[in-house]
């Protein structure tokens, strides 16, 4: 039952995330950017929650959009606020998800090997 309950506090998280970072953040340094919500981890007592991004740019860009999204992080709580009612609204940190890179570099892999056959 507790997990339904968090997977579901989760799923609130996410849309309310991806809705204020893409529509009510106004950071000139996150301008033009694509910035997706992939995963988020919250903790069972919703003091802490762990949010994986993915930015499509280059890597010094999305090590700055991270950057940018925990020193905003007071303003991204406030606004999950007014959307998300709970009784505790998690603290965020921002962590940038590189499962696609990985995924793409074990495909070019997959595809080196099965040419050399």
């Amino acid at each position: 039952m507790a997990n339904i309950r968090m997977s579901r506090i989760n799923g609130e998280l996410q849309k309310a995330l991806a809705d204020v970072i893409n529509n009510r953040l106004n950071n000139p340094d996150l301008d033009g950017l694509i910035i997706s919500v992939v995963d988020i981890d919250t903790t069972p007592d919703l003091s802490m929650c762990k949010v994986a991004i993915s930015v499509l740019s280059g890597i010094e860009t999305k090590k700055l959009a991270v950057q940018e999204l925990n020193r905003a992080k007071n303003f991204i709580r406030h606004e999950v606020m007014r959307i998300v009612r709970l009784k505790s609204i998690p603290e965020f940190v921002f962590e940038l998800d590189e499962s696609y890179e990985k995924g793409q570099k074990l495909l070019n892999l997959i595809d080196k090997i099965s040419k050399g056959d």
